[in-house]
Protein backbone atom coordinates (compact mmCIF):
# COMPACT_ATOMS: atom_id res chain seq x y z
CA UNK A 1 0.00 0.00 0.00
CA UNK A 2 1.06 3.64 -0.34
CA UNK A 3 1.92 5.39 2.65
CA UNK A 4 1.89 9.23 2.61
CA UNK A 5 2.57 11.74 5.05
CA UNK A 6 3.60 15.07 5.24
CA UNK A 7 7.23 16.05 5.77
CA UNK A 8 7.40 18.20 8.74
CA UNK A 9 10.94 19.94 7.47
CA UNK A 10 9.93 19.60 3.56
CA UNK A 11 7.06 22.32 3.32
CA UNK A 12 4.79 21.01 0.90
CA UNK A 13 6.98 17.74 0.41
CA UNK A 14 5.25 14.66 0.77
CA UNK A 15 6.72 10.74 1.35
CA UNK A 16 5.95 7.24 -0.14
CA UNK A 17 7.24 4.71 2.11
CA UNK A 18 7.55 1.27 1.76
CA UNK A 19 8.90 -1.45 4.30
CA UNK A 20 9.81 -4.96 3.19
CA UNK A 21 8.22 -7.08 5.54
CA UNK A 22 5.08 -7.19 2.75
CA UNK A 23 6.99 -9.82 0.74
CA UNK A 24 3.65 -9.27 -1.52
CA UNK A 25 4.51 -6.02 -3.58
CA UNK A 26 7.53 -7.11 -6.15
CA UNK A 27 7.35 -8.52 -9.41
CA UNK A 28 8.55 -11.39 -9.49
CA UNK A 29 9.17 -12.18 -13.03
CA UNK A 30 11.65 -9.24 -12.79
CA UNK A 31 13.23 -9.94 -9.71
CA UNK A 32 16.31 -11.96 -10.04
CA UNK A 33 19.18 -13.93 -7.58
CA UNK A 34 17.10 -11.48 -4.47
CA UNK A 35 16.68 -13.79 -1.28
CA UNK A 36 14.07 -12.45 1.02
CA UNK A 37 13.29 -15.40 3.76
CA UNK A 38 16.85 -15.75 5.00
CA UNK A 39 16.93 -12.26 6.90
CA UNK A 40 12.92 -12.02 6.93
CA UNK A 41 11.89 -8.05 6.66
CA UNK A 42 15.12 -7.33 4.33
CA UNK A 43 16.59 -7.36 1.24
CA UNK A 44 19.68 -9.36 0.52
CA UNK A 45 21.81 -11.20 -2.39
CA UNK A 46 20.81 -14.81 -3.07
CA UNK A 47 23.46 -17.19 -2.36
CA UNK A 48 26.41 -17.62 -4.88
CA UNK A 49 27.66 -20.84 -4.25
CA UNK A 50 26.06 -22.35 -7.43
CA UNK A 51 26.72 -19.56 -9.47
CA UNK A 52 29.75 -19.38 -12.32
CA UNK A 53 31.80 -16.41 -11.34
CA UNK A 54 33.64 -17.09 -14.39
CA UNK A 55 30.37 -15.51 -16.33
CA UNK A 56 31.15 -11.88 -14.47
CA UNK A 57 34.97 -12.27 -14.94
CA UNK A 58 37.66 -11.03 -17.23
CA UNK A 59 39.91 -12.49 -18.84
CA UNK A 60 43.12 -12.27 -20.65
CA UNK A 61 45.81 -15.03 -22.53
CA UNK A 62 49.45 -14.49 -22.05
CA UNK A 63 51.98 -16.01 -24.55
CA UNK A 64 55.25 -17.43 -23.83
CA UNK A 65 56.18 -18.45 -27.54
CA UNK A 66 54.69 -18.35 -30.63
CA UNK A 67 51.45 -16.93 -31.72
CA UNK A 68 47.96 -19.30 -33.21
CA UNK A 69 48.67 -18.34 -37.11
CA UNK A 70 46.19 -17.89 -39.94
CA UNK A 71 47.21 -19.93 -42.73
CA UNK A 72 47.67 -18.06 -46.39
CA UNK A 73 50.25 -16.52 -48.48
CA UNK A 74 51.15 -14.07 -45.59
CA UNK A 75 50.43 -15.65 -42.44
CA UNK A 76 49.73 -13.62 -39.17
CA UNK A 77 48.44 -13.97 -35.63
CA UNK A 78 45.11 -15.60 -35.33
CA UNK A 79 43.20 -13.01 -33.14
CA UNK A 80 40.57 -15.35 -33.13
CA UNK A 81 42.02 -17.48 -31.25
CA UNK A 82 43.85 -15.56 -28.71
CA UNK A 83 40.69 -13.92 -27.00
CA UNK A 84 40.42 -15.08 -23.55
CA UNK A 85 37.04 -13.66 -23.39
CA UNK A 86 35.71 -16.41 -25.24
CA UNK A 87 36.68 -18.95 -22.46
CA UNK A 88 33.12 -17.88 -20.70
CA UNK A 89 30.88 -17.46 -23.29
CA UNK A 90 29.04 -21.05 -22.81
CA UNK A 91 30.11 -22.18 -26.07
CA UNK A 92 32.42 -25.12 -26.24
CA UNK A 93 33.56 -24.24 -29.71
CA UNK A 94 35.14 -20.73 -28.81
CA UNK A 95 38.79 -21.38 -27.69
CA UNK A 96 41.94 -20.01 -27.15
CA UNK A 97 45.24 -21.79 -28.86
CA UNK A 98 48.69 -22.28 -27.72
CA UNK A 99 51.29 -23.88 -30.07
CA UNK A 100 53.77 -25.94 -28.67
CA UNK A 101 56.43 -26.27 -27.58
CA UNK A 102 56.97 -22.78 -26.83
CA UNK A 103 54.35 -22.00 -24.76
CA UNK A 104 55.35 -24.06 -21.50
CA UNK A 105 54.03 -21.33 -19.16
CA UNK A 106 52.28 -19.24 -21.31
CA UNK A 107 49.08 -18.57 -18.92
CA UNK A 108 45.49 -17.18 -18.52
CA UNK A 109 44.92 -14.38 -16.39
CA UNK A 110 41.14 -13.75 -14.96
CA UNK A 111 40.19 -10.94 -12.55
CA UNK A 112 36.74 -12.13 -11.36
CA UNK A 113 35.93 -8.35 -10.74
CA UNK A 114 34.76 -9.15 -6.82
CA UNK A 115 36.06 -11.20 -3.87
CA UNK A 116 35.25 -14.64 -3.34
CA UNK A 117 36.37 -17.81 -1.37
CA UNK A 118 36.99 -20.20 -4.68
CA UNK A 119 36.56 -23.61 -4.06
CA UNK A 120 36.02 -25.49 -7.47
CA UNK A 121 37.54 -24.62 -11.01
CA UNK A 122 36.27 -26.51 -14.17
CA UNK A 123 38.86 -26.18 -17.68
CA UNK A 124 37.14 -27.79 -20.44
CA UNK A 125 38.96 -28.94 -23.70
CA UNK A 126 37.64 -28.21 -27.03
CA UNK A 127 33.87 -29.07 -27.75
CA UNK A 128 33.67 -30.81 -24.40
CA UNK A 129 33.83 -33.86 -26.18
CA UNK A 130 36.60 -36.95 -25.76
CA UNK A 131 37.97 -36.43 -29.11
CA UNK A 132 39.85 -33.37 -27.53
CA UNK A 133 42.48 -35.33 -25.66
CA UNK A 134 45.08 -34.92 -27.55
CA UNK A 135 44.60 -31.47 -26.91
CA UNK A 136 44.50 -31.09 -23.32
CA UNK A 137 47.16 -29.18 -21.16
CA UNK A 138 49.16 -32.20 -19.27
CA UNK A 139 50.17 -30.43 -16.57
CA UNK A 140 48.95 -26.77 -15.27
CA UNK A 141 48.84 -25.15 -11.85
CA UNK A 142 46.25 -21.94 -10.17
CA UNK A 143 47.86 -19.19 -8.26
CA UNK A 144 45.65 -16.95 -6.81
CA UNK A 145 45.56 -13.48 -4.94
CA UNK A 146 44.19 -10.59 -3.81
CA UNK A 147 46.43 -8.62 -6.17
CA UNK A 148 47.14 -9.37 -9.53
CA UNK A 149 50.83 -9.09 -8.87
CA UNK A 150 51.12 -11.31 -5.86
CA UNK A 151 49.78 -14.82 -6.06
CA UNK A 152 50.36 -18.45 -4.18
CA UNK A 153 49.59 -21.87 -5.46
CA UNK A 154 46.63 -22.93 -4.85
CA UNK A 155 46.52 -26.40 -7.14
CA UNK A 156 48.47 -28.24 -9.05
CA UNK A 157 47.81 -30.89 -11.61
CA UNK A 158 50.49 -32.91 -12.47
CA UNK A 159 49.73 -35.43 -14.93
CA UNK A 160 46.26 -34.76 -16.80
CA UNK A 161 44.26 -37.44 -17.95
CA UNK A 162 41.06 -36.30 -18.36
CA UNK A 163 40.06 -35.86 -22.14
CA UNK A 164 37.29 -33.38 -21.65
CA UNK A 165 37.30 -31.20 -18.66
CA UNK A 166 39.54 -30.91 -15.17
CA UNK A 167 38.15 -30.08 -12.23
CA UNK A 168 40.53 -28.59 -9.33
CA UNK A 169 38.97 -29.03 -5.84
CA UNK A 170 40.18 -26.29 -3.64
CA UNK A 171 40.84 -27.88 -0.03
CA UNK A 172 41.62 -24.50 1.79
CA UNK A 173 39.73 -22.09 -0.04
CA UNK A 174 40.56 -18.44 0.58
CA UNK A 175 39.39 -14.96 -0.38
CA UNK A 176 40.45 -14.09 -3.77
CA UNK A 177 40.28 -11.96 -6.37
CA UNK A 178 42.31 -12.49 -9.73
CA UNK A 179 43.38 -16.12 -10.41
CA UNK A 180 45.92 -17.23 -13.24
CA UNK A 181 46.10 -20.62 -15.01
CA UNK A 182 49.54 -21.51 -15.97
CA UNK A 183 50.59 -24.07 -18.62
CA UNK A 184 53.26 -26.40 -17.34
CA UNK A 185 53.90 -29.45 -19.85
CA UNK A 186 51.98 -28.97 -23.21
CA UNK A 187 51.68 -32.26 -25.95
CA UNK A 188 54.97 -31.88 -27.67
CA UNK A 189 52.80 -32.44 -31.57
CA UNK A 190 49.82 -30.63 -30.89
CA UNK A 191 48.47 -27.24 -29.52
CA UNK A 192 46.75 -26.81 -26.00
CA UNK A 193 43.59 -25.73 -26.96
CA UNK A 194 41.09 -24.05 -24.03
CA UNK A 195 36.88 -23.75 -24.71
CA UNK A 196 35.74 -22.50 -21.21
CA UNK A 197 36.53 -21.98 -17.52
CA UNK A 198 33.95 -22.37 -14.52
CA UNK A 199 34.57 -21.07 -11.85
CA UNK A 200 32.43 -21.64 -8.09
CA UNK A 201 32.98 -20.60 -4.69
CA UNK A 202 31.67 -19.41 -1.44
CA UNK A 203 29.72 -16.38 -0.69
CA UNK A 204 26.77 -14.45 -2.35
CA UNK A 205 26.16 -13.68 -6.34
CA UNK A 206 27.55 -10.54 -6.93
CA UNK A 207 24.28 -8.56 -8.45
CA UNK A 208 20.36 -8.98 -7.89
CA UNK A 209 17.70 -7.21 -8.69
CA UNK A 210 14.63 -6.21 -6.46
CA UNK A 211 11.53 -4.78 -8.55
CA UNK A 212 8.25 -3.24 -7.35
CA UNK A 213 5.11 -3.64 -8.60
CA UNK A 214 3.89 -0.60 -10.10
CA UNK A 215 2.66 2.12 -8.03
CA UNK A 216 1.53 5.26 -7.72
CA UNK A 217 1.42 9.10 -5.90
CA UNK A 218 -2.50 9.36 -6.26
CA UNK A 219 -4.11 10.70 -8.43
CA UNK A 220 -1.81 13.72 -9.05
CA UNK A 221 1.10 14.14 -11.75
CA UNK A 222 4.42 14.21 -9.10
CA UNK A 223 7.77 15.57 -9.11
CA UNK A 224 9.90 13.15 -7.39
CA UNK A 225 12.49 14.46 -5.32
CA UNK A 226 14.96 11.64 -2.77
CA UNK A 227 14.92 8.59 -2.77
CA UNK A 228 16.18 7.69 1.47
CA UNK A 229 17.00 3.65 2.69
CA UNK A 230 17.24 1.71 6.00
CA UNK A 231 19.89 -0.53 5.11
CA UNK A 232 23.03 -2.48 6.14
CA UNK A 233 25.47 -1.89 3.17
CA UNK A 234 28.74 -3.29 4.71
CA UNK A 235 32.42 -2.21 3.04
CA UNK A 236 32.53 -3.74 -0.62
CA UNK A 237 29.14 -3.18 -1.28
CA UNK A 238 26.67 -1.10 -2.79
CA UNK A 239 23.03 -0.56 -3.63
CA UNK A 240 21.08 1.18 -6.34
CA UNK A 241 17.99 2.56 -6.77
CA UNK A 242 16.52 3.07 -10.36
CA UNK A 243 12.76 4.04 -11.08
CA UNK A 244 10.79 4.01 -14.07
CA UNK A 245 7.73 6.71 -14.28
CA UNK A 246 4.59 5.92 -16.67
CA UNK A 247 0.93 7.60 -17.07
CA UNK A 248 -0.59 4.26 -17.52
CA UNK A 249 -0.95 1.50 -14.60
CA UNK A 250 0.32 -0.83 -17.08
CA UNK A 251 3.74 -0.99 -17.90
CA UNK A 252 3.62 0.20 -21.58
CA UNK A 253 6.93 1.39 -23.64
CA UNK A 254 5.15 3.72 -25.57
CA UNK A 255 4.16 5.85 -22.28
CA UNK A 256 6.61 4.72 -19.72
CA UNK A 257 10.68 6.12 -19.22
CA UNK A 258 13.34 3.65 -19.77
CA UNK A 259 15.09 2.80 -15.97
CA UNK A 260 16.51 5.91 -14.14
CA UNK A 261 20.56 6.34 -14.03
CA UNK A 262 20.62 4.68 -10.49
CA UNK A 263 20.95 6.15 -7.32
CA UNK A 264 23.93 4.47 -5.41
CA UNK A 265 24.79 4.22 -1.85
CA UNK A 266 27.97 2.76 -0.53
CA UNK A 267 26.86 3.06 3.33
CA UNK A 268 24.50 2.98 5.74
CA UNK A 269 24.76 6.92 6.64
CA UNK A 270 24.81 7.56 2.66
CA UNK A 271 21.34 5.74 2.23
CA UNK A 272 19.88 7.07 4.87
CA UNK A 273 21.38 10.70 4.03
CA UNK A 274 19.31 9.96 0.70
CA UNK A 275 20.30 10.58 -2.68
CA UNK A 276 18.65 12.95 -5.90
CA UNK A 277 16.43 11.15 -8.28
CA UNK A 278 16.42 12.40 -12.01
CA UNK A 279 13.28 10.17 -13.72
CA UNK A 280 10.95 11.91 -16.41
CA UNK A 281 8.47 14.07 -14.82
CA UNK A 282 5.74 15.16 -13.69
CA UNK A 283 4.00 11.58 -13.69
CA UNK A 284 1.57 9.63 -11.71
CA UNK A 285 2.75 6.17 -11.97
CA UNK A 286 6.38 5.08 -11.34
CA UNK A 287 8.00 1.30 -10.66
CA UNK A 288 11.94 0.94 -8.68
CA UNK A 289 14.23 -1.43 -8.82
CA UNK A 290 16.71 -2.09 -6.20
CA UNK A 291 20.27 -2.86 -7.64
CA UNK A 292 22.37 -4.68 -4.62
CA UNK A 293 26.40 -5.52 -5.13
CA UNK A 294 29.03 -7.12 -3.38
CA UNK A 295 32.86 -7.17 -4.21
CA UNK A 296 33.59 -9.77 -1.56
CA UNK A 297 31.57 -12.13 0.80
CA UNK A 298 29.14 -9.44 2.57
CA UNK A 299 25.71 -8.83 1.11
CA UNK A 300 23.93 -5.65 1.80
CA UNK A 301 20.33 -5.54 3.45
CA UNK A 302 17.24 -3.24 2.87
CA UNK A 303 14.59 -3.05 5.09
CA UNK A 304 12.90 -0.12 4.25
CA UNK A 305 12.61 2.79 1.80
CA UNK A 306 10.95 6.27 0.93
CA UNK A 307 10.41 8.82 -1.81
CA UNK A 308 10.07 11.93 -0.98
CA UNK A 309 7.87 13.46 -4.18
CA UNK A 310 5.94 17.16 -4.76
CA UNK A 311 2.70 17.66 -6.60
CA UNK A 312 3.60 21.16 -6.78
CA UNK A 313 4.56 21.41 -10.34
CA UNK A 314 7.36 23.89 -12.15
CA UNK A 315 5.06 23.11 -14.88
CA UNK A 316 2.57 21.11 -15.90
CA UNK A 317 4.04 18.69 -18.67
CA UNK A 318 6.90 19.62 -20.93
CA UNK A 319 8.98 18.41 -23.64
CA UNK A 320 12.88 18.65 -25.23
CA UNK A 321 13.96 18.25 -28.91
CA UNK A 322 17.29 18.80 -30.01
CA UNK A 323 18.33 19.45 -33.22
CA UNK A 324 19.74 18.37 -35.18
CA UNK A 325 20.25 14.83 -34.36
CA UNK A 326 23.29 13.72 -36.78
CA UNK A 327 26.30 16.04 -36.61
CA UNK A 328 29.91 14.91 -37.86
CA UNK A 329 32.20 13.96 -35.03
CA UNK A 330 34.82 15.97 -33.65
CA UNK A 331 33.58 18.76 -36.18
CA UNK A 332 32.46 22.29 -34.26
CA UNK A 333 28.13 22.25 -34.60
CA UNK A 334 25.81 24.80 -33.44
CA UNK A 335 22.52 23.06 -31.86
CA UNK A 336 19.42 24.05 -30.60
CA UNK A 337 17.55 22.98 -27.54
CA UNK A 338 13.91 23.25 -27.82
CA UNK A 339 11.66 22.78 -24.53
CA UNK A 340 7.58 23.09 -24.58
CA UNK A 341 6.09 23.76 -21.59
CA UNK A 342 2.81 23.92 -20.24
CA UNK A 343 1.56 25.98 -17.25
CA UNK A 344 -1.78 26.60 -15.26
CA UNK A 345 -2.76 28.81 -12.50
CA UNK A 346 -0.84 26.41 -9.62
CA UNK A 347 2.12 25.86 -11.79
CA UNK A 348 5.75 27.52 -9.81
CA UNK A 349 7.30 28.62 -13.09
CA UNK A 350 10.68 27.93 -14.59
CA UNK A 351 13.88 30.30 -13.45
CA UNK A 352 16.48 28.12 -14.14
CA UNK A 353 17.43 25.56 -16.69
CA UNK A 354 20.13 22.82 -16.90
CA UNK A 355 21.35 20.95 -19.72
CA UNK A 356 23.93 17.89 -18.95
CA UNK A 357 26.36 17.54 -21.88
CA UNK A 358 28.96 14.60 -22.80
CA UNK A 359 31.23 17.29 -24.42
CA UNK A 360 31.89 21.27 -23.24
CA UNK A 361 29.31 23.25 -24.64
CA UNK A 362 28.63 27.23 -24.48
CA UNK A 363 25.20 28.99 -25.05
CA UNK A 364 24.94 31.52 -27.83
CA UNK A 365 21.06 32.74 -27.50
CA UNK A 366 17.97 32.08 -25.69
CA UNK A 367 14.41 32.76 -27.35
CA UNK A 368 11.19 32.56 -25.49
CA UNK A 369 8.17 32.41 -27.82
CA UNK A 370 10.19 33.39 -30.85
CA UNK A 371 11.58 36.32 -29.05
CA UNK A 372 15.03 36.91 -27.61
CA UNK A 373 15.10 36.95 -24.11
CA UNK A 374 18.06 38.20 -21.37
CA UNK A 375 19.42 35.34 -19.86
CA UNK A 376 22.64 34.60 -17.38
CA UNK A 377 24.79 31.46 -18.44
CA UNK A 378 26.35 29.45 -16.51
CA UNK A 379 29.33 27.22 -17.71
CA UNK A 380 30.51 23.90 -16.89
CA UNK A 381 32.30 20.97 -18.65
CA UNK A 382 29.45 18.57 -18.22
CA UNK A 383 26.39 21.23 -18.06
CA UNK A 384 24.88 24.52 -19.30
CA UNK A 385 22.31 26.42 -17.05
CA UNK A 386 20.49 29.38 -18.40
CA UNK A 387 18.78 31.70 -15.90
CA UNK A 388 16.13 33.89 -16.56
CA UNK A 389 15.38 37.17 -14.58
CA UNK A 390 11.67 36.30 -14.60
CA UNK A 391 10.36 32.96 -14.59
CA UNK A 392 8.89 31.84 -17.04
CA UNK A 393 5.19 31.14 -16.56
CA UNK A 394 3.53 31.67 -20.35
CA UNK A 395 2.68 27.99 -22.14
CA UNK A 396 5.18 27.92 -24.93
CA UNK A 397 8.48 26.92 -26.64
CA UNK A 398 11.54 27.82 -24.88
CA UNK A 399 14.61 27.47 -27.61
CA UNK A 400 18.27 27.37 -26.20
CA UNK A 401 21.03 27.69 -29.13
CA UNK A 402 24.54 26.15 -28.27
CA UNK A 403 27.94 25.36 -29.60
CA UNK A 404 29.87 22.16 -28.97
CA UNK A 405 32.11 19.50 -30.40
CA UNK A 406 31.18 15.86 -29.78
CA UNK A 407 33.93 12.99 -29.70
CA UNK A 408 30.94 10.51 -29.77
CA UNK A 409 27.21 10.61 -29.34
CA UNK A 410 25.46 11.24 -26.37
CA UNK A 411 22.55 12.02 -24.34
CA UNK A 412 21.80 15.84 -23.54
CA UNK A 413 18.87 15.16 -20.84
CA UNK A 414 17.52 18.62 -18.59
CA UNK A 415 16.46 19.80 -15.56
CA UNK A 416 14.31 22.87 -14.03
CA UNK A 417 14.52 25.06 -11.24
CA UNK A 418 11.57 27.18 -9.61
CA UNK A 419 12.84 29.46 -6.85
CA UNK A 420 9.65 28.58 -5.11
CA UNK A 421 11.79 24.95 -4.77
CA UNK A 422 15.10 24.70 -5.60
CA UNK A 423 15.77 21.83 -3.82
CA UNK A 424 13.57 19.84 -5.89
CA UNK A 425 14.10 20.31 -9.88
CA UNK A 426 11.63 18.79 -12.24
CA UNK A 427 13.13 16.46 -14.79
CA UNK A 428 12.25 17.67 -18.88
CA UNK A 429 10.80 14.66 -20.57
CA UNK A 430 12.22 13.76 -24.39
CA UNK A 431 10.23 12.87 -26.64
CA UNK A 432 10.54 9.11 -28.10
CA UNK A 433 11.77 8.83 -31.80
CA UNK A 434 13.45 6.99 -34.51
CA UNK A 435 16.89 7.98 -32.72
CA UNK A 436 15.71 6.76 -29.38
CA UNK A 437 15.22 9.82 -27.65
CA UNK A 438 14.57 13.56 -29.12
CA UNK A 439 17.40 14.15 -26.72
CA UNK A 440 20.24 11.91 -28.00
CA UNK A 441 22.56 12.96 -30.54
CA UNK A 442 24.72 10.54 -33.17
CA UNK A 443 27.79 11.22 -34.74
CA UNK A 444 28.81 10.72 -38.11
CA UNK A 445 31.74 9.93 -40.52
CA UNK A 446 33.45 7.85 -38.48
CA UNK A 447 35.41 5.11 -40.84
CA UNK A 448 35.38 1.17 -40.35
CA UNK A 449 37.99 0.99 -38.12
CA UNK A 450 40.51 -1.41 -37.53
CA UNK A 451 41.05 -0.55 -33.94
CA UNK A 452 39.18 -3.35 -32.15
CA UNK A 453 37.90 -3.48 -28.85
CA UNK A 454 39.79 -0.28 -27.30
CA UNK A 455 39.46 -0.46 -23.81
CA UNK A 456 40.65 1.86 -20.86
CA UNK A 457 40.69 0.40 -17.04
CA UNK A 458 40.66 1.43 -14.58
CA UNK A 459 38.94 4.25 -15.27
CA UNK A 460 38.83 6.53 -13.14
CA UNK A 461 42.29 6.29 -11.69
CA UNK A 462 44.05 7.63 -8.83
CA UNK A 463 48.10 8.49 -9.39
CA UNK A 464 48.60 9.05 -5.70
CA UNK A 465 51.46 6.63 -5.30
CA UNK A 466 49.11 4.67 -3.10
CA UNK A 467 49.60 1.52 -4.75
CA UNK A 468 46.09 1.20 -5.58
CA UNK A 469 45.28 2.25 -9.40
CA UNK A 470 48.33 4.15 -9.34
CA UNK A 471 47.94 3.73 -13.19
CA UNK A 472 45.19 3.06 -16.23
CA UNK A 473 45.64 -0.11 -18.49
CA UNK A 474 45.08 0.86 -22.29
CA UNK A 475 44.07 -2.42 -24.47
CA UNK A 476 43.04 -3.26 -27.64
CA UNK A 477 44.09 -5.19 -30.78
CA UNK A 478 45.37 -4.05 -34.35
CA UNK A 479 43.17 -5.73 -37.30
CA UNK A 480 42.86 -5.96 -40.78
CA UNK A 481 46.20 -4.59 -42.00
CA UNK A 482 47.88 -5.54 -44.91
CA UNK A 483 51.59 -4.44 -43.22
CA UNK A 484 52.79 -2.69 -40.33
CA UNK A 485 51.79 1.11 -40.15
CA UNK A 486 52.78 3.27 -37.49
CA UNK A 487 50.52 3.36 -34.25
CA UNK A 488 50.56 6.31 -31.53
CA UNK A 489 48.76 6.79 -27.96
CA UNK A 490 48.28 9.94 -27.26
CA UNK A 491 46.67 12.12 -24.11
CA UNK A 492 45.13 15.36 -24.49
CA UNK A 493 43.26 17.31 -22.51
CA UNK A 494 39.49 19.36 -22.78
CA UNK A 495 41.37 21.98 -25.01
CA UNK A 496 43.34 19.74 -27.10
CA UNK A 497 46.58 20.19 -25.22
CA UNK A 498 48.89 17.32 -25.94
CA UNK A 499 49.64 16.14 -22.50
CA UNK A 500 51.74 12.86 -22.91
CA UNK A 501 52.79 9.90 -25.78
CA UNK A 502 51.96 7.05 -24.40
CA UNK A 503 53.65 5.31 -27.24
CA UNK A 504 54.51 5.76 -30.95
CA UNK A 505 55.32 2.29 -32.64
CA UNK A 506 54.92 0.67 -35.66
CA UNK A 507 52.61 -2.43 -35.59
CA UNK A 508 51.15 -4.73 -37.68
CA UNK A 509 48.10 -7.20 -36.86
CA UNK A 510 48.18 -7.79 -32.98
CA UNK A 511 46.58 -8.15 -29.75
CA UNK A 512 47.83 -5.58 -27.02
CA UNK A 513 46.06 -7.05 -24.52
CA UNK A 514 46.19 -7.09 -20.78
CA UNK A 515 48.67 -5.41 -17.78
CA UNK A 516 52.31 -5.23 -19.33
CA UNK A 517 53.24 -5.19 -15.29
CA UNK A 518 51.57 -8.64 -15.35
CA UNK A 519 53.07 -10.35 -18.81
CA UNK A 520 50.47 -8.42 -21.09
CA UNK A 521 50.86 -6.64 -24.07
CA UNK A 522 48.73 -3.68 -23.24
CA UNK A 523 50.13 -0.38 -22.62
CA UNK A 524 50.38 1.78 -19.27
CA UNK A 525 49.72 5.72 -18.36
CA UNK A 526 50.71 6.48 -15.47
CA UNK A 527 48.88 9.71 -14.88
CA UNK A 528 51.99 11.71 -15.73
CA UNK A 529 52.55 14.73 -18.37
CA UNK A 530 55.86 14.29 -20.83
CA UNK A 531 57.78 16.51 -18.30
CA UNK A 532 57.13 13.66 -15.69
CA UNK A 533 54.45 15.71 -13.44
CA UNK A 534 51.17 14.16 -12.62
CA UNK A 535 48.24 16.06 -14.35
CA UNK A 536 45.90 17.50 -12.58
CA UNK A 537 42.80 15.78 -11.59
CA UNK A 538 40.07 15.39 -14.48
CA UNK A 539 38.47 14.53 -17.46
CA UNK A 540 41.31 13.64 -20.53
CA UNK A 541 40.88 12.18 -23.73
CA UNK A 542 43.14 9.33 -25.11
CA UNK A 543 43.56 8.93 -28.61
CA UNK A 544 44.81 5.40 -30.21
CA UNK A 545 45.74 6.44 -33.61
CA UNK A 546 46.54 3.79 -36.59
CA UNK A 547 47.89 4.90 -40.13
CA UNK A 548 45.96 2.60 -41.64
CA UNK A 549 45.88 1.69 -45.85
CA UNK A 550 42.60 3.75 -46.04
CA UNK A 551 43.91 6.81 -44.64
CA UNK A 552 44.67 6.73 -40.63
CA UNK A 553 42.06 5.86 -37.96
CA UNK A 554 41.41 7.30 -34.18
CA UNK A 555 39.92 6.03 -31.53
CA UNK A 556 39.20 8.08 -28.89
CA UNK A 557 38.32 7.46 -24.87
CA UNK A 558 37.17 9.55 -22.08
CA UNK A 559 39.63 9.00 -19.03
CA UNK A 560 39.06 10.57 -15.78
CA UNK A 561 42.22 11.14 -13.59
CA UNK A 562 41.25 11.36 -9.60
CA UNK A 563 42.81 11.91 -6.38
Amino acid sequence: MLISHRAAASGDSLVYSFSFGDTTKYDKTLTADIDLATSPGSVQLASGETKNLAVGSRMRAVYTGSFPMTGGNEPKPDTTKMNAEKLHDNNYYTYVDFTTPTNVGASVKIDLQVIRKVNRIVVFGLGNIPQSFGLRPQAFSYYAGLDSNRQSRIFQEFNNIDSARHTAFISDAQPVRYLTFVIDKLDPKNSTVLSEFQIFGEGFVTEGNYVSKIDSTGTAKSNFAFVHLNADIPEGTTVGVEMRTGYTNVFDSARWSAWSAPVTFSSAAAAAAGGKLFVPEPRRYFQYRLRLYTGNLATPKVSSMKIVYQTSLVADSTSAVVSPQEVPVLSPVTLTYSIDAAFSGTSLGIDTVTIYTPSPSVVQAVRVAGAAVPYTFFPSPDRMTVAFPTAVTTTGRIDIVFATKLITGGDFPSEMVSRSAPWNPQSIDPVKNSYGTSWSIFTTGVPENPLVDVRVDPNPFTPNNDGRNDATVIDFSVANLVKAKPLSIRVFDLTGRKVRTVIETISGVNPFFGDPRTGGKGFLWDGRSDDGTVVRPGVYILQVALDSDNGGYVVSKPVVVAY
